[in-house]
């Protein structure tokens, strides 16, 4: 039995009852007022469910979403998240419903449906992308999504209905990173010389934090981190501060090199970041020289001439290197035969003016 039916029924059954009682006491002069009570009885009946289980008549519409995931911010990141939420039509009707988007606390672009269409009792599905903007600041920003009813049946109803919210957390990731550019040093240097260079940071940050970098000796071949041996860092600590929307620093660095060294060693300079929250990397030291990490080349030759220094080594003779330096060895060898012959002369004289003396 549909609703109007049953008001119809339950109208006529209070005629019924009501009227004989009003002719038993004489009252027809209440049967209008009656009547008009009673209609409206009918219309309020009818506007309204009939059980709790029926939909509802009015154009309506509920939105539900949940937080999205947080949003990466660091150079090349996405920037950008996803919030999912669901429409529900609770009436009646085929509506179109408006979306909106917004958000007083966060700077963020949006990219959403600008309308959908649901069925009565049914539910649709939308998405939201949240973008950031580039250095946007860390922490949680509310971001709000909008549902309004805008046509029910296709006619409209904007004027009549209301605006629906749903209101997410949006959690901005914080981010530091820093570019390193080396200075002039480095190089070949002799043993017991230290190496000397200096190094400039630049940053960029979407929160205030501390950042310091350390250097660590890599020797050429070697595929290990560990300092060698009579090498020792004498550089002051390298720390600053850096602040939201970016900074950096200037700092110096020294290494004392051994004296003693019997050959020359091969090897770099590698700065690392050890506060692990600069360069998006961390403060895991490399095994070996690269160009993924800053670093400086550095050549430390021993003391004193050797084979090695002069260019000597296992697959080279003496006849090679002196036609290698035949201008060298040949100026060399014009001095040593002038050097001898002044003293055969020298020699000669004082043999001559010896005899002289004894005639």
């Amino acid at each position: 039995m549909n609703p109007l039916s049953r008001n119809i029924m339950i109208s006529r059954a209070l005629d019924a009852n009501i009227y004989p009682l009003m002719s038993t006491v004489g009252a027809v002069s209440w049967r209008p007022p009656l009547s008009a009570m009673m209609a409206s009885m009918i219309v309020l009946m009818a506007l309204g469910p009939v059980s709790s289980a029926q939909i509802g008549v009015l154009p309506s519409i509920e939105i539900t979403c949940d937080d999205p995931d947080p949003i990466e911010v660091w150079p090349g990141a996405t920037r950008s998240t996803i919030v999912y939420c669901t429409l529900e039509n609770p009436s009646i009707h085929s509506e179109s419903v408006e979306i909106g988007t917004g958000s007083e606390e966060g700077d963020f672009e949006f990219a959403a449906p600008e309308s959908v269409t649901i069925g009565s009792g049914q539910e649709v599905d939308i998405q939201v992308v949240v973008r950031a903007t580039e250095l946007h600041q860390e922490g949680a920003f509310d971001a709000n999504i909008t549902a309004k009813v805008t046509q029910a049946n296709g006619i409209d109803v904007g004027a009549f209905t209301s605006e629906e919210e749903a209101v997410v957390s949006v959690e901005v990731m914080s981010f530091g990173s820093c570019e390193v550019m080396m200075g002039q040093g480095g190089g070949s240097i002799d043993a017991g010389d230290p190496v000397v260079f200096a190094a400039s940071f630049v940053c960029q940050s979407n929160t205030d934090f501390s950042i310091g970098y350390s250097l660590i000796m890599i020797e050429e071949g070697s595929m290990s981190s560990a300092w060698p041996s009579g090498f020792e860092d004498q550089s002051a600590p390298c720390e600053f501060q850096v602040q939201a929307g970016g900074g950096g620093g200037n700092c110096q660095f020294q290494v004392s090199t051994p004296s003693n060294l019997a050959s020359t060693w091969n090897g770099c300079v590698v700065l690392i970041d050890n506060d692990g929250d600069g360069d998006g990397v961390g403060s895991v030291a490399p095994s070996s020289c690269s160009s993924d990490t800053p670093s400086l080349g550095v050549n430390v030759d021993p003391q004193g001439l050797s084979l090695g220094a002069i260019g000597l080594d296992g697959n080279s003779s003496l006849t090679d290197l002196a036609m290698e330096n035949k201008e060298v060895v040949g100026g060399a060898l014009g001095g040593l035969i002038l050097l001898v012959s002044l003293v055969v002369v020298l020699r000669r004289r004082s043999r001559d003016y010896d005899e002289w003396e004894e005639g």
